[in-house]
């Protein structure tokens, strides 16, 4: 009977679980933000977006772009420390960039990773699953700073006017994802020019992006059969 080596039965154990925690911490704050209200809600966000960021970290290989992107999350961290005690928006907004970044860098490394990937397994398909949710955070972080910058960028119509600022970003989060998806319930309304540019470009990045990775995995799955 054929046996394999614990060196490989290692590896793969190890590799069939690179992504297990991103995808966790990304499905539980998708599921978490519509629930969060009151004066905790902010805090239980950010915990959940440091958790996020060392998901990712952990996920990401040892490359150049790695070490920047573990700075740029370092960064992210102790901004997020300052905006409570200080209370500055600017602050807020330079946590909101550095987070942008961190959440691209990770997005761009993950891709990588499963561009050189030759089979279909199940690292591949979360490992997928998390770029196209990491698109959605990118994309909300995005829209929260064009509010942040700009206040008036979107109309939030039925859910009121002058919202405070957990409940915009819930809203902003909520419409980052449907945008993606292209379902497009019309509750909010980007306004400025730029929130409008935002809302096309993910729309068409979702689609694109979905469209591509099917292919390749069934490409890969072919391949894998034909071998």
């Amino acid at each position: 009977m054929p046996t394999v080596s614990p060196r490989i039965a290692t590896a793969v154990g190890t590799t069939n679980k690179r992504f297990h925690w991103l995808l966790t911490a990304l499905l539980l704050q998708l599921v978490a933000a519509p629930f969060l209200a009151g004066a905790t809600a902010a805090i239980i966000q950010d915990l959940l977006f440091l958790g996020i960021l060392l998901a990712a970290l952990r996920v990401a290989g040892q490359s150049r772009l790695h070490r920047v992107n573990c700075v740029l999350a370092g960064l992210c961290a102790c901004a997020i420390l300052v905006k409570y005690a200080t209370g500055q928006l600017s602050v807020d907004i330079i946590g909101d960039f550095l987070g942008a970044m961190v959440i691209l860098l990770t997005t761009v490394e993950v891709s990588q990773y499963l561009s050189r990937q030759r089979r279909v397994d199940l690292d591949t398909v979360l490992g997928g699953l998390c770029v196209y949710l990491f698109m959605g955070a990118l994309w909300f972080l995005l829209y929260s700073l064009i509010e942040r910058i700009n206040p008036g960028g979107f109309d939030f119509t039925v859910h009121g006017h002058d919202l405070l600022g957990n409940k915009r970003d819930s809203l902003l989060f909520f419409f980052s994802y449907v945008t993606l998806l292209t379902t497009g319930y019309g509750d909010i309304v980007p306004l400025s020019p730029v929130a409008r540019t935002l809302a096309v470009l993910e729309g068409i990045a979702g689609q694109f992006y979905m469209v591509f990775f099917m292919a390749r995995l069934v490409g890969l799955h072919v391949a894998e059969k034909e071998r």
